[in-house]
């Protein structure tokens, strides 16, 4: 039986150095909004620190629709970087809209993810401030 292979640390370190960066879901976006496509966020602009608020989620100002070729894969929810909640969405009998109960210690930017099936996530923004 032949011996196990053992990397050393500097050897690991080198390949980990030269192996490329995962992408993150804020790498490749639209860079346009889309009146069906664009998550809508409906949240308080200020909210208490510690306590628990909801932050509603639905995909474009028009209805979105949701076909088997045509439909919206995922919401997710971040503050900053940060992903707080997803909900994965089937292509039929679903409308894209969700609602996630959220707790802030400070003030945020939080930021909806839209993933479709068919291009790019689409992204909306929304600062949330945060008092004592």
């Amino acid at each position: 039986m032949p011996a196990p292979r053992i990397l050393s640390a500097a050897l690991l370190g080198a390949l980990l150095a030269a192996a490329p960066a995962a992408a993150g879901p804020f790498d490749a976006l639209q860079t346009e909004t889309n009146a069906a496509h664009t998550p809508v966020i409906t949240a308080p602009a200020t909210v208490k620190a510690g306590e628990p608020f909801d932050v509603t989620v639905t995909i474009g100002a028009t209805p979105h629709p949701s076909e088997t070729g045509h439909f919206v894969r995922y919401i997710a929810l971040y503050a900053g970087e940060v992903e707080l909640a997803r909900a994965d969405l089937t292509p039929t009998l679903t409308r894209p809209r969700v609602t996630f109960t959220v707790v802030l210690e400070q003030p945020a930017t939080l930021r909806a993810l839209a993933a479709p099936n068919h291009a790019a996530a689409y992204v909306a923004e929304q600062a949330v401030a945060v008092t004592p």
